[in-house]
């Protein structure tokens, strides 16, 4: 089963975590690493690796989703896919999650990070686009 992990500024991830716990109930495999204020790069990246060793501890893969492009937690998580067998995904949602948690066991790491990129996307949506006549 493909490792998950959400990294993200401040306690964003462990909130989207006990929302999807509310939802789907317990889910094993899946932990957030939230980036502190007062975290360096380094102490980030010793809290991601342990996180990594928790999910995935026989490398097998790990989808890393994190809340924005160019922040701390994807500069680390990127920096780490030259390590290990990961994939990073930016704006992690709730509909993202709730795609990887009910669906990281059917597909191989590569294509599962481009599915839950595509089905991420497709969530998006207007008022405007719902009530086009």
């Amino acid at each position: 089963m493909i490792g998950v992990i959400v990294a993200t500024h401040g306690e964003f991830g462990n909130g989207l975590l006990a929302t999807l716990q509310m939802i789907m109930g317990t889910t094993e495999g899946i932990l957030s690493v939230p980036l502190a204020a007062e975290d360096s790069m380094e102490t980030f990246q010793t809290k991601l690796e342990a996180a990594l060793q928790a999910v995935d501890p026989k490398g097998e893969g790990t989808l890393v989703l994190v809340d924005m492009l160019g922040g701390t937690p994807f500069n680390v998580s990127l920096q780490m896919t030259q390590k290990r067998k990961i994939h990073v995904v930016t704006g992690v949602s709730l509909p993202m999650l709730i795609k990887v948690a009910s669906h990281r066991d059917e597909t191989d790491l590569k294509a599962f990070a481009l599915e839950v990129q595509k089905a991420s996307r497709e969530s998006v949506v207007t008022s405007v686009e719902l009530f086009k006549s």
